[in-house]
């Protein structure tokens, strides 16, 4: 009778090789990392201050971080963001994410609405690749500054509510 020999059990993932491929995801390479610096789903969300939850679903490609997210996950596991995202993509994003930030606070959840159908809007348009990086640029800041009109412009006709 042969005897098999157990394996030790780990209690954590630790030692759990990931080998990223070139179409790694961005869940992927926060898992690898995490996993080098030999943190738990639990310290990395304390140290980012993103829920464990939101972790778990990042690490299972459940869900895309924003540009704010992988700022605080390329922070909190000290690499620079363009690990995760092209530097240009991630300003691109960080742009985008601020702007409808801004239209929010300042007009609600219906001014971020319509500003997020802008920018919808305005992606589709070049969507084509005909225009260079610093057209696109241009572009969506002339756009913004559009809306921002737009939006003060009706401010004026929008009756005040009563007190």
């Amino acid at each position: 009778m042969r005897t098999q020999e157990k394996s030790p059990t780990r209690s954590r993932d630790f030692d759990a090789e990931i080998i990223l491929g070139p179409n790694a995801t961005i869940g992927d390479k926060v898992k690898a990392l995490r996993l080098s610096r030999k943190m738990t789903i639990a310290s990395l969300a304390r140290a980012s201050g993103l829920s464990d939850r939101a972790i778990r679903y990042i690490e299972n490609n459940e869900r895309t971080p924003g540009a704010g997210a992988v700022q605080q996950l390329a922070d909190a596991l000290e690499v620079r963001t363009d690990i995760f995202m092209d530097p240009e993509i991630f300003e691109q994003t960080l742009h985008k994410e601020e702007f409808l930030q801004q239209a929010k606070e300042k007009y609600g959840s219906r001014g971020m609405a319509q500003a997020r159908h802008l920018v919808e809007q305005a992606h589709a348009l070049y969507a084509g690749g005909e225009l260079s990086d610093a057209d696109r640029a241009v572009f969506r800041q002339e756009m913004e500054a559009i809306f921002w009109d737009s939006q003060q412009e009706a401010q004026k006709f929008t009756p005040k509510a009563r007190k």
